[in-house]
């Protein structure tokens, strides 16, 4: 298996081998009729080589991240299944896990699963070991989340612990000489890899499980290569650790299913935590009641009870009837099934969306550009035809570039709660910050520079965030002034065809005597002016500079949006 992009996670790509994946589904499967079924499921088959077929899985369906997986759907899907359940024997567990304290800071929790017989091959071991890192490199965001391991049971002595460690050594996989665990995080791929996964939580802990012989994982780093599985394993012992005890148990479903399905024996591991005692797997059945109609509404089909309980054996489900509704039966191996809404999903994919005739969208008019859509787009082309060039900025910005550098005082500022930078912690209050910052990156390329944007600015009036809508631009070069500036904005307002008077005022980031504010309809809708050097200076533009802030919401025509 392999991603098709590196820590590519939204939707995960797995390579198989096609003679043992098509082995497992069983006779008369070929690259057409998989390739149909898939499509069929929502998937597709990405390339077709000359031993392993590549298929594009959709990141919920973590149950198909295997081979065996991808098999077990495509029988239930061709009705060639009727396993329905997994169930674990009721003996003894296999073995005993203590686990202490020193994890709960680290990964507190661990599950496990022992499997007895199992017909390994060179095919399945490549499976197993592939699933597990594109699984853990997914759901388990790169096992921060959840790591798993697998083990020859045969080789491991008396009861385990998993405990943070010392520093102490063990023969990591692929090594027969022993190394300490801060050798495997600077020397090991792995331990580069995926030593972040406990470094930023806990430095000076080893998460470790060891039996009485020592250590078989550095957790979750790297197993030991006393316990590799190899194709001449017949018992196998699965340990899964995590910071979601949810999470850990339920995975530990999904390989108990694996197993099942391989024709191996599954017995449960007891873990002992501080305090309680659980079985793993737990292997609870999970059921949800659904009215009939309700799912032919959603689906827009009248199927009917018996054909629903038909297609939700064909998705892997065992159904019936209760009244008027259906109870559906949750595989174990299924952790993206939710709620209700999923189920419904999956019979709708059995049912086979092309036979689902789709319906006009029904609407009282067509549909048009809001009319302040229209008024920003007109205000945009016109400055374009002033030789100003369009920006697009971030809303968020700090309180340095907004005001300090603006030569202003902070106020009405939406701030940002938990802000992890100093350069983000607020929300604009006005657009000609970023667009100085703007030509203060750019100040190697050639004069004039003129740049100008539309967008939202932000507020806070009377306890509550109210955003605006508005027009700056920027203008620098030797010979900037105060004409140029009004030139410019009597330019664009007699092109909006808006009536506006200009009169003096002042503002601390123009030069004073050399700003004006734009009133219209008795209300101050803007200003424009010569920038102050300082201020210039400030953003790090070494020539003169015009500038206009307006705010176009009082510009918009009348009982219009």
């Amino acid at each position: 298996m392999a991603a098709q992009q590196e820590g590519c996670i939204a939707m995960p790509v797995i390579s198989i081998n096609r003679k043992y994946l098509y082995g497992l589904i069983g006779k008369g499967m070929d690259d057409r009729k998989f390739s149909e079924y898939i499509s069929k499921l929502g998937f597709a088959v990405e390339a077709v080589g000359e031993e392993d077929i590549a298929v594009e899985i959709t990141a919920n369906r973590l149950d198909l991240l295997d081979a065996v997986g991808l098999a077990r759907t495509i029988k239930n899907f061709m009705h060639k299944s009727r396993r329905f359940h997994y169930e674990i024997e009721d003996e003894e567990p296999a073995l005993e896990i203590t686990v202490d304290k020193s994890v709960a800071a680290v990964r507190p929790f661990i599950s496990a699963v022992a499997a007895f017989g199992v017909e390994m091959s060179d095919d399945l071991v490549l499976n197993l070991i592939n699933f597990s890192e594109k699984f853990c490199e997914t759901y388990g965001r790169n096992r921060r989340k959840i790591a798993m391991g697998f083990h020859d049971l045969d080789r491991i002595k008396g009861p385990l612990i998993y405990r943070s460690a010392g520093d102490i050594e063990f023969a990591p996989l692929g090594h027969r000489s022993k190394m300490k665990f801060s050798k495997v995080l600077e020397t090991e791929e792995k331990g580069k890899q995926y030593g972040g996964a406990i470094r930023d939580e806990v430095r000076q802990f080893y998460p470790a499980l060891s039996d009485s012989e020592g250590p078989i994982a550095f957790i979750p780093i790297l197993n030991s290569e006393r316990t590799r599985i190899t194709p001449s394993t017949r018992n196998v012992f699965v340990d899964i650790t995590g910071v979601s005890e949810y999470a850990v148990n339920k995975v530990t479903e999904l390989l108990a299913a694996i197993f099942i399905d391989l024709g191996a024996r599954t017995r449960r591991v007891k873990i002992n935590y501080d305090g309680k005692t659980v079985l793993s797997p737990v292997m609870a059945k999970r059921y949800m009641t659904i009215p009939i109609k309700r799912a032919e509404l959603e689906i827009g089909v009248g199927i009917g009870y018996n054909n629903i309980i038909s297609l939700a054996n064909k998705m892997g489900y065992e159904a019936g009837m209760v009244g008027n509704d259906i109870r559906f039966c949750i595989p174990e191996y299924r952790l993206d099934v939710i709620d209700e809404q999923d189920v419904i999903e999956d019979i709708a994919i059995g049912y086979g969306y092309e036979y689902i005739n789709p319906l006009p969208i029904q609407y009282s008019q067509p549909g048009r550009l809001e009319t302040k859509t229209e008024f920003n787009r007109r205000a945009s082309d016109i400055m374009i035809g002033l030789g100003f060039s369009e920006c697009t900025n971030s809303y968020l910005t700090n309180a340095q570039n907004n005001f300090a550098k603006a030569g202003i005082e902070g106020a009405n500022a939406i701030l940002l709660k938990n802000s992890n930078t100093e350069s983000i912690t607020m929300l604009r209050t006005w657009l000609l910050p970023s667009l100085l910052g703007n030509l203060g990156q750019s100040g190697h390329e050639s004069m004039p520079q003129g740049i100008f944007e539309v967008d939202l600015a932000f507020e806070e009036r009377m306890g509550r965030p109210v955003e605006s809508n508005r027009l700056a631009f920027v203008s620098v070069n030797p010979k900037a002034n105060f004409n140029d500036s009004k030139a410019a904005v009597e330019g664009l307002l007699y092109a909006l065809g808006i009536d506006y008077t200009v009169s003096g005022s002042g503002h601390k980031a123009f030069i004073e005597g050399r700003c004006a504010k734009i009133t219209v309809g008795g209300a101050d809708v803007g200003f424009f002016g010569e920038l102050h050097p300082e201020v210039l200076k400030n953003f790090g533009i070494e020539e003169a500079g015009i500038a206009l802030e307006l705010v176009l919401d009082s510009l918009y025509p009348k009982n219009q949006t």
